[in-house]
């Protein structure tokens, strides 16, 4: 009996000891593993992150790298903060010339347009030749409306070799839009002038003859580009301008999509309008048109109209695209 009793106590000790024994281990592991996931977690304490840059071990390369992938990612505090640990430590003036001109072109995306001119003239200091740093300067100048500085890098970068002459019309273009001092005559008059050097322009001279209610000429009319002006035209109020007046094939085609004119086949038309024509026929068919534009140089697209590309800074490289969709009840609005 007391061997049996001597048994149970045995086994009751070694279940105790393995209870607690595992309990031990446990626990052991569970440290291990947090002590390891601490080396490789992300510290959230801005000082610590920064400390962390310092680190003279990472290399130059290395931080340049980061710096690039949080851009990518949208993450542009931390990737200005990457520049600016990495200007610290570079010593060579190429470096720090390509530093700078990353860090000004992320101020720019990020939306802090002062900061970005201020980094890019810091940049040009350094190599006042630099193609890059100046065209990016142009545009945050534009985008700034001072304009008078956005023309001097222009000629700067005219002295390069650079063509600017587009850009230097633009700019003019803007600069008699905004200028309070000018009646709407004299806009119109220096508008259309500048719109009969680059067809691009004159979109800008039939936005501003549309948005007050100007009288537009058919022969004016007829004169301009109007492949680069169909959206304006299907938007627009029809008593403003009436499209059936005239014969040239694209507004023809306009005022069919439109169904202000019986459909007839016109040659080289544009494919969405000549097929709303058809389909206005019938009444039962809801039909109406989208527009969409793309860069013709970065192939990127947007839902807006632009002159400068919002993506690679290209300029009079917009291309409209129409395309059929449903119509719904709703009244079209343009944002244009």
């Amino acid at each position: 009996m007391f061997g049996i009793v001597i048994l149970f106590a045995i086994i009751f000790i070694i279940s105790f000891a393995n209870y607690w024994w595992g309990i031990f281990k446990s626990k052991e592991e569970k440290d291990s593993i947090e002590k390891f996931i601490r080396k490789f977690e992300i510290v959230s304490d801005e000082k610590e992150y920064k400390k962390l840059l310092q680190d003279s071990n990472i290399p130059i390369e290395s931080l340049v790298l980061l710096a690039d992938a949080y851009g990518k990612s949208g993450d542009y505090e931390k990737t200005i903060n990457i520049y600016l640990v990495a200007l610290k430590r570079v010593r060579g003036r190429d470096q720090k010339q390509y530093i700078l001109s990353n860090l000004g072109r992320t101020y720019f995306k990020a939306g802090f347009l002062s900061r970005s001119s201020e980094v890019f003239l810091e940049s040009l200091k350094l190599h006042p030749r630099n193609e890059e740093s100046l065209r990016y300067l142009t545009v945050v100048y534009e985008k700034l409306k001072e304009y008078d500085r956005a023309s001097e890098v222009l000629d700067a970068l005219e002295e390069l070799g650079a063509v600017v002459e587009k850009q230097k019309l633009y700019l003019q273009v803007l600069q008699i839009s905004e200028n309070s001092k000018l009646t709407n005559q004299q806009k119109e008059q220096k508008l259309e002038k500048i719109a009969q050097k680059e067809r691009f322009l004159q979109r800008k001279y039939f936005e501003f003859m549309q948005q007050n209610r100007l009288n537009i000429t058919k022969e004016k009319l007829e004169g301009l580009y109007l492949k680069n002006l169909t959206d304006l035209l299907w938007f627009m109020d029809d008593k403003w301008l009436d499209l059936t007046k005239s014969s040239k094939p694209i507004l023809r085609q306009i005022a069919m999509a439109k169904g202000l004119l019986g459909y007839e086949k016109l040659e080289n038309g544009i494919f969405a309008f000549d097929v709303l024509g058809v389909l206005k026929k019938e009444k039962n068919v809801k039909a109406d048109l989208s527009f969409h534009y793309m860069c013709s140089d970065c192939k990127n697209v947007y839902p807006l109209y632009f002159y400068r590309c919002p993506n690679c800074l290209a300029i009079d490289k917009t291309e409209i695209q129409s395309s059929i969709v449903k119509a719904n009840d709703e009244k079209n609005i343009p944002f244009l």
